[in-house]
């Protein structure tokens, strides 16, 4: 029985760090594509993208892992006891290495064409005019906007999207959303419908795996310690993509579980 369950979690994990690293290798990889070769993808194009390997990913890991690719969402089934507490940091490291080695496939795939777009722009990686090339794998917040903004935005969008993922996963849902074959698709819209709205505002991770595995590789491949102050001298801005996603999903979670959730218990006391 030990045996079987080490296996089941091994089994879990990996399907954990695959999915993760689907959505970070078809993500950064379009982004690769758009700023280093003759492709130019639209922001529409991008955000259909990252939507289409979210939906993927889900598709490939829910029925192994519970599909969270996603350190936030963990936390937050965690913190409401829908997940064994030994699963947590196994899930979390799972992603942050998924998202590591993907984005690694990504860089040394692109190596070549991203050696030369360097060159050829005179770019000299650690400084301020590399955060040009960083921002394919990363995400950096808008330094035009305050750290308070900045932060809210990314809170707002995790709860925003959390709101939705679970109304969505809500088999009391009378539209029958939760049925298997079509939430993956739902949510990868909800993804791409974010982005689009909002990464003209600021750009966001909805994702802390997502940035932190990409920053943990520029950071051992020149960058340093650049990677995760992006220049900026108010450290701070560092822990937006992580922190904030954290943050907003429990809030997210906590609104739908008081709002939503307690509509519908009252709704079924009164029927």
């Amino acid at each position: 029985m030990t045996i079987f369950r080490k296996k089941n979690i091994i089994q879990q994990c990996f399907f954990e760090f695959f999915g993760t690293g689907l959505i970070v290798f078809f993500g950064i990889g379009c982004l690769a594509a758009s700023k280093l070769t003759n492709v130019s993808f639209s922001q529409f194009e991008i955000s259909c993208i990252w939507g289409l390997a979210v939906s993927i990913s889900i598709y490939f890991s829910s029925s192994i892992s519970g599909a969270h690719l996603n350190p936030a969402i963990t936390i937050f089934f965690w913190l409401s006891s829908k997940i064994n507490k030994k699963k947590v940091l196994p899930y979390i490291f799972s992603q942050i290495f998924g998202a590591f080695f993907f984005t690694t496939l990504i860089y040394f795939l692109y190596y070549d064409l991203f050696i030369l777009f360097k060159n050829k722009n005179n770019i000299i990686i650690g400084t301020q005019e590399s955060l040009n090339l960083a921002s394919i794998f990363c995400v950096y917040p808008n330094y035009k906007n305050s750290f308070i903004y900045d932060i809210l935005v990314e809170i707002f969008s995790t709860a925003f999207f959390m709101i939705i993922l679970l109304e969505f996963n809500n088999k009391k849902n009378i539209f029958f959303l939760y049925h298997n074959s079509i939430l993956p698709i739902l949510i990868g819209i909800l993804v791409c419908m974010i982005n689009l709205v909002i990464t003209p505002l600021n750009n966001i991770s909805l994702n802390p795996a997502r940035d932190l595995g990409p920053k943990i590789l520029l950071s051992l491949t020149g960058w340093g310690f650049f990677a995760f102050s992006g220049g900026n001298s108010n450290f701070l801005y560092c822990i937006i993509p992580i922190i904030g996603p954290i943050l907003g999903t429990n809030l997210g979670g906590w609104i739908y579980n008081k709002v939503i959730i307690n509509n519908y218990q009252k709704k079924n006391n009164f029927l």
